[in-house]
This record gives structure tokens, C-alpha cells and sequence, in this order.
């Protein structure tokens, strides 16, 4: 074909549309066959700094859904753990129940039954998960539990008649005078009540010793309870001239300390967000679990009455608290679940706008392709047709 002077203009016009619809068509057709608008950033130039933020922010937010996924993993076997600890303490309050109503503790082998507990409370504190213990606070890499490093400090006792607010002159505190606990020391009258004298014990700066009340379960007694928790033995004596220790009894029981922990002072944490890490879970030091390895201890060691009484208060703040210990975990559940949601959310609005920018509606391509189809069959037919133009065709 032979492109004159007259026709050219024409002739170019119509090449040059035709090549526009030939790539598009090109463009149209990798686009439905592959799903992408295009291959390289190229394509999308007016697009790509956006893209790039997405694709970014996105990977941050995986990685913080990771982190909330092993925080939640983490929390529900803390969870877990504290639920079977529950079953546990239950399960001995019952054992003692049986074997004070009856004087039955050897016939129960009570010590034997606090020994299993025992063990099983200290594996069920060194829970571990992918190879980090739980309950250790944030040193993940040692057990946070070994009751071979724990003190038995000793206990003092009185029995008490009626209530908490029986005066000190029924435990033989008939004169006024001050004991002198572990270097600290406290006044006392005849007058003033048990629980009175409870109160200033653990007031005091640093307490020398954890002082209760406590009922003895089933009965009208209750008891004053002085329990060092500084691992060593206590010290305890009259420096006022009264005469209140003498109805003190001495008994080598378990105070409520936390000597058997071996974790820190911090807490698990995790970053779940841009700019918040949130901590969360329990320590083995937690007073619930101190109380239930108090009393299990007390019990694993002596099948003497009194001891049993106070192994009962233990078990029995341990049963009291041991729910609130799965509340915090649960709370804290429920704060990263929280937190998972919104990232969730993004998740969903970042895919789809990075679907909007890199994939194309292949139904809609689709059908514009085959426009472009007839378009281009039409511009090369056309092109056919201008290149029969000539005076002799025309006069025909």
C-alpha cells in the first residue's frame, strides 16, 4: 500500500488510533488474565507512594495482631492454671472439713493429700508456653515457683470466743503492757479487741508480721493469727509488763510469705499497637496463690489440730480471691480482645484499598476489552478501506 500526499494525513490518523486501541487492548488483556492493573509500580505511578504506606502500615498491624494472638494464648492458660488451683483449694477444704469434724487428718492422710497438692499448685505456677513461664512476672526464662527455697516462719495463735471483737483481757491479756514483735513494738489494754490489735500489727512501717482474725470453719472460735513473713524466726516478746503472750500459743506453721517465688517485681507486657504496649497476667506472688501454698504447706507438714485450723484460714482466702485472680485475667482478655478488634477493622479497610489500587473488576475489564476488540477491528478495516481511495475509484 502506497501512502500519497493526499491520503497521509488521513492515513496517519488512523494508524495512530488504531495503535492507541491496540494497546489497550494489550493493556485490557493482561489486566483480565492476570487480575492486576499492572505489573510494576509503573503502572500505577500516581498510586505507588500510597500503596507503599498501606502495604507497610499493614505489616506493622500483622505483627501486632501476632503479639495479641500469644498474649491471648498466654492468658488463657493462666487462666487455666488459676481455674484447676480453685479446683484445688475446694478439694482440700473438704478434706479438712472432713478430718477436723472428725479428728480423722492421719486416717485421711492429710499430709500425704497436701504433699500431691503441693506439687501440683508448683507445676501448674511454672506453666510454660513456646518455652516462657507465665507466672513469673516478666523473667520468662526460670521458674518462677521452687518451695525448696521457701521459709517456714513461725506462727503465734490465740483462740478467740464469740467474734473478732472480743476484747484482749479473754486471751489473757489482763494487764496493759506491749509485745515487742520481730524489733517493733505495740501497746495494748485489756479493753482493746483482737482484731484491734491485728490492725496495729500491719500497720506498722514496715509490718513485722501479718496478724488476722480468722473463724475456724463450722464453729463459734475464732483466732488471732501473728505470722512472720520475713523468712527468718520470729521474735516476739512482752516489754510492757503485760501479760498477752502468755496466751499466745507458739506454732511452727506457714505465714502467707512469698519466699518460694523466684520471679521480679514486673509484669508481662506486649506491644500491641503504634505506641502502646499494654501488660497484663499475674504473678505466682499474687496473695491467693501464697495463701493456697500457705495452707497446703501447713498441711503437707503437720496433722496437729491447731495447724490444720490455720492451714483452713489460708485455704479459705485462697478460695475467696483465687476468682478475683481470674477476673484480672480476664479483664485483661478482654482489653487486648479489644484492641484485636480494631486492628481487625484496619486489616479489612487496608487490603481493600490496596485491592482498589493494584486489582482491577475483571467482569468490567472484560467487557471493555471487547469494545476495544470491535474498536480495533473496525480501525484496521477502516485502514483498509483509505488505502482503495483514488480519482478512479471515486469516479466510478
Amino acid at each position: 500500500m502506497v501512502t500519497r500526499v493526499a491520503t497521509f494525513t488521513t492515513h496517519t490518523l488512523l494508524s495512530n488510533q488504531a495503535l492507541k486501541n491496540a494497546a489497550k487492548y494489550s493493556e485490557l488483556s493482561t489486566q483480565s488474565s492476570s487480575g492486576y492493573k499492572s505489573r510494576d509500580y509503573a503502572g500505577i505511578a500516581s498510586d505507588t507512594q500510597q500503596l507503599l504506606n498501606l502495604e507497610g502500615s499493614l505489616t506493622r498491624n500483622g505483627q501486632y495482631l501476632n503479639n495479641i494472638t500469644e498474649v491471648k494464648l498466654r492468658l488463657q492458660n493462666m487462666e487455666s492454671a488459676t481455674d484447676s488451683m480453685n479446683d484445688i483449694a475446694t478439694r482440700m477444704k473438704t478434706l479438712l472439713l472432713q478430718g477436723l469434724s472428725n479428728s480423722q487428718a492421719d486416717d485421711l492422710n492429710l499430709d500425704e493429700e497436701g504433699k500431691q497438692a503441693l506439687n501440683q499448685v508448683q507445676s501448674l505456677l511454672n506453666t510454660t508456653l513456646d518455652g516462657r513461664y507465665l507466672f513469673g512476672g516478666a523473667t520468662t526464662d526460670t521458674a518462677p515457683v521452687n518451695f525448696d527455697s521457701a521459709p517456714l516462719p513461725d506462727t503465734y495463735f490465740a483462740t478467740v470466743s464469740g467474734n473478732i471483737n472480743a476484747p484482749l483481757s479473754t486471751l489473757g491479756g489482763t494487764v496493759g503492757g506491749s509485745l515487742d514483735i520481730n524489733g517493733q513494738t505495740v501497746t495494748y489494754l485489756p479493753t482493746d479487741t483482737a482484731q484491734g490489735l491485728a490492725n496495729q500489727i500491719n500497720q506498722l512501717s514496715p509490718p513485722p508480721a501479718i496478724a488476722s482474725v480468722r473463724a475456724d470453719p463450722g464453729t463459734n472460735t475464732y483466732r488471732l493469727v501473728i505470722e512472720d513473713f520475713s523468712g527468718n524466726a520470729m521474735s516476739i516478746s512482752e516489754t510492757g509488763g503485760g501479760n498477752l503472750l502468755d496466751g499466745l500459743s507458739h506454732n511452727p506453721a506457714l505465714a502467707t510469705d512469698t519466699g518460694y517465688y523466684q520471679g521480679d517485681q514486673k509484669h508481662l507486657s506486649a506491644r500491641v499497637d503504634e505506641e502502646y504496649s499494654v501488660q497484663y497476667g499475674v504473678r505466682a506472688d499474687d496473695p491467693a496463690f501464697a495463701s493456697l501454698i500457705a495452707g497446703l504447706r501447713i498441711i503437707s507438714t503437720s496433722t496437729d489440730e491447731d495447724s490444720l485450723r490455720i492451714a483452713m484460714g489460708h485455704i479459705d482466702y485462697a478460695i475467696e480471691n483465687l476468682p478475683n485472680v481470674t477476673s484480672k485475667i480476664g479483664i485483661d482478655t478482654k482489653n487486648v480482645e479489644t484492641i484485636e478488634s480494631q486492628h481487625e477493622d484496619f486489616k479489612v479497610f487496608a487490603n481493600n484499598a490496596i485491592s482498589n489500587i493494584e486489582n482491577v473488576d475483571v467482569p468490567l475489564t472484560l467487557a471493555e476489552l471487547e469494545q476495544y476488540n470491535t474498536a480495533l477491528q473496525a480501525s484496521f478495516l477502516t485502514i483498509s478501506k483509505s488505502a482503495d481511495l483514488s480519482l478512479v475509484n471515486y469516479l466510478r
